[in-house]
């Protein structure tokens, strides 16, 4: 019973990070284009720092402690599933997708540093969504 609640909680960690992180990018690109504007940039600046800080981060955290307590009780996981190991690589870039997201939150409040352009965030948007796509197919298939 305790595997299963870790599970759920990996997931319900997992969705949420994923929902944040989309998010972010979206409200990142708005910043980019129409952050010229005094307010709608202060707007836009405070929405992504609260998402950041309350919503991407926690959630982020969830998904791994959930996973490493999934791990702690089938360590075979680990050691024995190849697939796992893709997996976990595709998770570090995903994690890296989220601190650089919050590094461009820091960037765009402060103003500081070349920021990218819209376009480039727009991109930056996707590649969670195909790391998820990813992800999922590896822990639902185990191909290898």
């Amino acid at each position: 019973m305790l595997y299963l609640s870790l599970k759920w909680l990996h997931f319900i960690g997992l969705i949420s990070w994923m929902c944040g992180i989309l998010y972010l990018y979206r409200l990142l690109v708005y910043q980019a284009e129409k952050g010229g504007n005094p307010d709608i940039s202060a707007l836009l600046t405070l929405m992504a720092r609260r998402l950041y800080k309350y919503i991407t981060t926690p959630a982020m955290i969830v998904t791994y402690c959930a996973g490493v307590g999934m791990l702690t009780l089938n360590p075979g996981i680990f050691r024995d599933a190849k697939w796992f190991h893709v997996k976990f690589l595709m998770l570090i870039g995903m994690s890296g997708l989220t601190v650089y997201a919050g590094s461009l939150v820091t960037r765009f409040e402060a103003r500081t540093g070349k920021l990218p352009t819209s376009k480039m965030l727009r991109v930056m948007n996707e590649l969670p969504t195909i790391l998820l796509l990813i992800i999922v197919a590896l822990a639902v298939f185990r191909p290898f």
